[in-house]
């Protein structure tokens, strides 16, 4: 069985510092999401789900707690994923630890090994919500007066969106009505979804678009809902 990929967001650390983190992210398979400065993931983590974030302290452009805020903000899909932050000074740990329990999870030093950077994400991975399961989906794309119709893969499903494998591309707000059937339930999943995130070529495993669920048709949300919590 193929094993599921997990999507981690590193947020604040600079391309060299990166390379403290990237080896064990890639040969996990991770898929990743990177960005230099925290005000530009904040959209992004207001509609995806990620199971782990990985955040550098201080931040280059805002405040760690007003980060964190609208990381635990009711409704945020990244409410319960843990977090690790990565101090940038044996000064700045002794700060950074005043967030542990106040939405952070633990504090690790950047000048860490591989090694125990590693071992951090991992245990993290273990109270990590898991969610997620791959379906066959059949999508409909509306496009001014013209429909696109698609059979395609899904990737990390989970209750307020996934990852559609195709190599199609939809420009970010695009609706989707979404149609897919679970476990041994016959009656189809029916939601509108709406495109958020590209995946990039040579960063993430799978090609293919983000999309989130805006709204599900009849009882199709609390069946959805009820199968992943079984999962």
């Amino acid at each position: 069985m193929k094993q599921k990929t997990r999507n981690v967001l590193v947020v604040g650390v600079s391309p060299e510092e990166f390379t403290r983190v990237a080896p064990f992210l890639e040969r996990s398979s991770f898929d990743v999401d990177r960005f230099p400065s925290a005000s530009g993931a904040i959209e992004l983590i207001s509609q995806v789900p990620f199971e782990v974030l990985i955040v550098r302290f201080p931040l280059p452009d805002m405040e760690l707690e007003d980060f964190l805020d609208a990381v635990r903000r009711d409704g945020s899909p990244c409410l319960r994923s843990p977090l690790l932050l990565l101090s940038a000074s044996a000064g700045d740990r002794e700060e950074a630890e005043r967030y542990v329990g106040r939405g952070a999870n633990r504090v690790l030093p950047l000048e860490e090994t591989e090694r125990a950077i590693q071992r951090e994400v991992s245990a993290l991975l273990q109270v990590a919500p898991r969610k997620a399961a791959r379906f066959v989906a059949k999508l409909e794309i509306k496009l001014g007066g013209a429909k696109d119709m698609i059979i395609c893969q899904t990737e990390n499903i989970s209750a307020s969106g996934m990852l559609i494998k195709t190599d199609r591309r939809y420009d970010k707000g695009t609706q989707i009505a979404v149609e897919f059937t679970i476990g041994d339930d016959p009656r189809p999943i029916q939601a509108l979804a709406e495109v958020v995130r590209h995946t990039m070529i040579g960063r993430d495993q799978v090609g293919g678009i983000g999309v989130r669920f805006l709204s599900f048709t009849g009882d199709s949300q609390r069946r959805f809902n009820a199968y992943l919590e079984q999962l």
